[in-house]
């Protein structure tokens, strides 16, 4: 594959030098030439190549002066100094504004020119990896985060090392906290349910085994607010406990439209048990008391009026069997 390299340098013995050095080189190149920095630099804009070796005493703008305008344009091109500068102080200064190499211009050599251009370009491969992985990892985050915001779900941790306590926003939005401190985590926990949570924030089990709770807390509006608390233990590599990180997600959705749904249940079993019962005497007014009432004077009357008292006490009696079905639901 072959390579495009922009050389912006002044001296026309110096570029004539390089083509010779680079033809030695072994390497497949394209060489494009610009003798000060502007033109440099609109060349690198039009012709976008793969590697720059740049100058650092050229007329008007220097070399460094360049390579600042091109890293402010986002320009991120491999660019490597050529430099007769031996001043440490200067090469840093070239470093921190993101030149790729620099070479002695008295010292160049076919080798040391592949090597660098070879350098660069494993390098430009690297950096480019690290910010598409880095990219991956803000959208994963960011996606991550929306699921999180979707499913009200926030996170927290105990740092062993430093003693310290985190809540994530989400966490402290589902808690009505504005601080991350443990005190008042324990304030908005049921005692019962935190003092397990404690035992693995003190590490009091001596294992790493994951620990979940269901608990639930009076929120601002005074309505009931039902959390589901998860947390293990991190090792190191000494199998040392290291931190506590868990999860807080507010289910009071999903523990409303299971209670409705239970309820509901029960209703229609409570109404099933009901028509049962209302078919069993009817039965056994048709087979047992009809007969005995017909012989009676009045008898429609009377049978009209035991009907009816069965009819009227169906309701109160599914209501009654309804209740006692939800104080079991309750309890259990």
């Amino acid at each position: 594959m072959e390579l495009s390299i922009l050389v912006i340098d002044d001296s026309e013995d110096d570029l004539f030098l390089f083509k010779k050095l680079v033809s030695k080189s072994g390497i497949q190149i394209h060489i494009k030439s610009s003798m000060d920095g502007d033109t440099g630099i609109e060349s690198m804009v039009t012709s976008h190549p793969d590697c720059v070796f740049l100058d650092y005493n050229l007329p008007g703008m220097d070399g460094l002066a360049v390579l600042k305008k091109i890293r402010s344009l986002g320009i991120d091109t491999p660019v490597i100094m050529l430099t007769g500068q031996k001043s440490e102080n200067a090469i840093v200064e070239l470093m921190k504004e993101g030149a790729t190499d620099y070479l002695p211009k008295n010292s160049l050599t076919s080798e040391s020119l592949r090597l660098s251009i070879e350098n660069s370009q494993r390098l430009y491969k690297i950096k480019k990896e690290k910010l598409q992985a880095e990219k991956a990892l803000k959208i994963s985050e960011a996606r991550l985060a929306e699921a999180q915001d979707i499913a009200l779900i926030g996170n927290w941790e105990f740092n062993y090392l430093t003693q310290t306590f985190f809540l994530s926003e989400m966490a402290r939005r589902i808690l009505e906290m504005q601080t991350s401190l443990l005190s008042d985590f324990e304030k908005k926990i049921d005692p019962e349910d935190f003092r397990i949570i404690k035992r693995h924030i003190r590490n009091l089990d001596n294992n790493n085994e994951a620990c979940e709770v269901n608990t639930r807390f009076i929120s601002s509006d005074y309505s009931t607010k039902y959390l589901n608390i998860k947390c293990h233990i991190i090792l190191n590599d000494l199998q040392e406990a290291t931190k506590v990180v868990g999860t807080i997600q507010d289910i009071t959705i999903l523990k409303n439209a299971l209670t409705a749904t239970k309820k509901a249940t029960v209703k229609s079993r409570a109404t099933t048990i009901v028509l049962g019962i209302a078919v069993l005497l009817f039965l056994l007014s048709e087979a047992i008391l009809d007969p005995f009432i017909d012989s009676m004077t009045a008898s429609l009357l009377i049978s009209l009026s035991f009907k009816g008292t069965i009819a009227v006490m169906l309701k109160p009696i599914e209501i009654f069997l309804e209740k006692i079905m939800l104080g079991k639901l309750v309890m259990g």
